[in-house]
């Protein structure tokens, strides 16, 4: 059973990349380093490391499962107790002084061992999502309540969310582009289309960049948090989302996690199926 499931990972990629190469129009590349990460450590102590691993290999676990909520899978919660069984290499470095003066906080980046934990995960009947992904198309209208109305997200302008989508992206292993927005698709989508939930136009506009999986979201500032509602577009279905008034990282998650949630459902491979 542990060399099926190992053995149809494998596969299942090889098939990935074979598709890449010969299939053109479909935008899939290998997202590297899913079992590595980084994130803020509240020191070097002992206790703070261990609760350090376990935020880091719960964030590593929830970018290559398919659950709806992870945390809840008996196998996860073994595998928390122990993270720093799983650890392959670690290390702390400074972070930057402004941000974190007075405090022994630490940036701390944490490899785990990939081939002990596909080796335990394949024993528990959870679906796996391999590095090979295809990338998302990435609509995206921002309201900042500033009284500057509605915008497409555009990096220049807002630099605040291009690091936010960028993070968290990377996070959930979600590969991402995004439209170009030039006269030419100015005269096939505005604002108002994505906003409208216009199908039909995000769909046309959307077939220039050939991609499997198209993720359009609206966001809005309303009294220091934001609201949002989401689509994502996949193999002729359409799953809506809509979040509560967040913080912005939260905000982006509900609309990145709904793409990874489809995405990973379809391309991952479950092992009761890889037994046969």
């Amino acid at each position: 059973m542990l060399m099926n499931f190992i053995n149809a990972k494998r596969q299942r990629d090889w098939l990935l990349i074979f598709t890449l190469v010969w299939t053109p129009q479909l935008f899939a590349v290998e997202v590297p380093n899913l079992f590595e990460i980084e994130l803020v450590a509240r020191s070097e102590s002992g206790s703070d490391r261990e609760i350090a691993l376990r935020q880091a290999l719960f964030a590593v676990l929830d970018r290559i499962l398919i659950a709806d909520d992870i945390a809840k899978l008996p196998v996860i919660q073994q595998l928390l107790k122990n993270a720093e069984h799983y650890v392959k290499q670690s290390q702390y470095s400074a972070l930057p002084a402004d941000e974190y003066a007075d405090t022994g906080a630490r940036q701390f980046r944490v490899q785990f061992d990939e081939d002990q934990l596909l080796d335990l995960l394949s024993k528990s009947q959870v679906g796996v999502w391999s590095e090979i992904r295809p990338e998302t198309l990435v609509w995206l209208v921002v309201d900042t309540g500033d009284g500057s109305g509605r915008q497409f997200y555009n990096a220049d302008t807002l630099p605040d969310f291009d690091n936010t989508l960028t993070q968290v992206a990377k996070l959930k292993g979600i590969p991402i582009i995004y439209p170009l927005l030039d006269i030419e698709e100015q005269q096939k989508i505005a604002v108002d289309d994505v906003v409208s939930i216009d199908s039909k136009k995000i769909m046309a506009a959307s077939a220039r960049y050939d991609v499997t999986s198209v993720l359009a979201g609206r966001v809005i500032k309303k009294d220091g948090c934001w609201l949002s509602d989401w689509q994502v577009y996949f193999d002729g279905k359409v799953k809506s989302l809509s979040g509560p008034c967040l913080p912005l990282k939260a905000t982006i998650s509900t609309g990145i996690k709904g793409a990874y949630d489809v995405l990973s459902a379809y391309y991952g491979v479950k092992p009761e199926a890889a037994g046969h």
